[in-house]
């Protein structure tokens, strides 16, 4: 038999056909691998939101943690995970003994799935669903190892950035891949072994749970114990200010604070304060109802003025209209114009919104806005319970364009902010922070810390009273979302 010459055609073509067979045999080794890593992440995920959500995981008290510790603890489990993920590359690469660029696409499905969830469901969201809720749902299930991590980021961190927090989780499973594969072959041409560095990658989430140890043994200092820290009420707008005071002087983490400072709303605070179920509460001026109750209740409210705030209007954002002066919002609210186009806008009726009576919103549009002018009586479709309602009212009415509310710039921007509104110019002044600290716009609305005029001077309600109005309150004040009185 005569051997075939390597230089001639037909070799070549054999030649040829071999390295194809072999790269095809490559591709679809590693995406069995691809495939195997995908399963194996799924079941990794599912396993982890089972545990978590059973009561296995919630040994862990995590409310009288300080912030620093609970910061720990967090980097802990995020360590734990991010070792879990670079073990896997270790092995297999091991497993596989496959260079590490062709590995890396062996990871690549677990990301590619992680991106394409995640931007469906960014293309569905709204800023009121931040980074939580049904629109997210699919997505969080994909990364449930993550959740906890993303639960407690939230509160500390602008909810719009919570969805490109979120979205890093689709990268971390993938890049620890990669670390670990590299670190194969890296560690391969070493005298180093593949055990200790095993060893070295378990080693760092050990040192972090032990610096989280080390985190619990130092005490925390706060001006009030949970026993002398007075009964705060208030506004459903100040909300975010009661949990700021909670954790500055409480020492409480700022997760606890979510779930356990809440206010019951304007006139509720004042009956609080008026039966001495709280010591002092964050809202608006009283109305006369609420200062004859006081009267009655033979109490002197004692209002000291802490923050400045805006009182707004609101329109559906397909509304022409821009600007509306003071005039106009009174003559709209006291029924003497009926139709948008009155007012330089499209022919179609208007349908204005008020809020319950003795809601701090409904007072200020009754004591401040109408000065004088009596406002109609709305109908009872037209009368909405709650600031977040009022604004969804306006953002989903069903006629659209014909609706006008009012609310708090603060509440409105960014408590409950909604696309489907927009705010009005008040005489052609934009409600933004600047305007309100320099007095331009018109109607600025000033929040209060009411007490009981009685209150003894050493008692803690005035050592937070003091406290409020110190240059420590302003600058909480100003994280709240309020202007500080200075």
């Amino acid at each position: 038999m005569i051997p075939t010459d390597p230089s001639t055609p037909e070799a070549n073509k054999q030649s040829v056909q071999s390295r194809a067979l072999d790269w095809m045999l490559i591709i679809f080794s590693l995406l069995g691998w691809g495939i195997v890593t995908l399963v194996l992440y799924l079941v990794a995920t599912i396993g982890t939101l089972v545990l978590t959500e059973s009561s296995v995981a919630s040994w862990l008290q995590t409310d009288n943690f300080s912030d620093g510790s609970l910061a720990l603890l967090h980097v802990t489990i995020l360590s734990v995970i991010a070792a879990a993920f670079v073990s896997y590359g270790l092995l297999l690469a091991a497993v596989s003994r496959k260079s590490v660029p062709l590995l890396a696409f062996t990871s690549l499905p677990v990301l590619f799935v992680g991106v394409y969830l995640w931007y469906s469901c960014y293309l569905g969201s709204s800023p009121m669903d931040g980074f939580a809720g049904e629109t997210w749902f699919i997505y969080l299930i994909y990364v449930s190892w993550a959740t906890h991590g993303f639960d407690y980021i939230r509160h500390y961190v602008s909810g719009g950035w919570m969805p490109f927090i979120g979205l890093a989780a689709s990268f971390l499973p993938t890049l620890c891949g990669i670390l670990g594969t590299s670190l194969y072959s890296i560690t391969s041409s070493w005298s180093w072994s593949r055990l200790n560095t095993l060893i070295s990658v378990i080693a760092i989430p050990c040192c972090m749970t032990l610096c989280f140890g080390v985190s619990l043994l130092i005490p925390s200092f706060a001006e009030f114990t949970p026993q002398s820290y007075p009964k705060v009420d208030g506004a459903t707008a100040a909300i975010h200010l009661g949990q700021e005071l909670a954790h500055q002087l409480e020492g409480m983490n700022r997760p606890k604070t979510e779930r356990a400072v809440s206010f019951s709303t304007t006139h509720n605070a004042y009956v609080n304060l008026i039966s001495k179920k709280a010591d002092l509460i964050l809202v608006a001026g009283p109305s006369d109802e609420e200062q004859l109750l006081a009267k009655e209740s033979g109490v002197i409210l004692k209002l000291t003025p802490i923050g400045k705030d805006a009182f707004i209007f609101l329109i559906h954002h397909n509304n022409p209209i821009e600007s509306l002066t003071l005039q106009q919002i009174q003559a709209i609210y006291s029924g003497t114009i009926h139709n948008w186009q009155e007012v330089g806008g499209n022919n179609e009726a208007i349908t204005s919104f008020q809020r319950e009576p003795n809601s701090g919103s409904q007072t200020y549009m009754e004591t401040k806005v109408m000065k004088g002018h009596s406002l109609m009586t709305a109908a009872r479709e037209h009368k909405i319970t709650g600031m977040g309602g009022m604004i969804d009212k306006v953002a989903e009415y069903t006629n659209a364009n014909n609706a006008i509310g009012y609310s708090f710039y603060y509440y409105a921007n960014e408590m409950h902010r909604r696309q489907g509104v927009k705010f009005v110019k008040l005489n052609g002044i934009q409600s933004n922070k600047d305007n309100i600290r320099n007095g331009s716009y018109p109607l600025t609305a000033v929040l209060y810390a009411v007490t009981r005029d009685e209150e003894p001077q050493d008692e803690s309600t005035s050592r937070l009273l003091s406290w409020l109005l110190s240059a420590k309150g302003a600058a909480a004040i100003e994280k709240s979302g309020f202007v500080p009185i200075q």
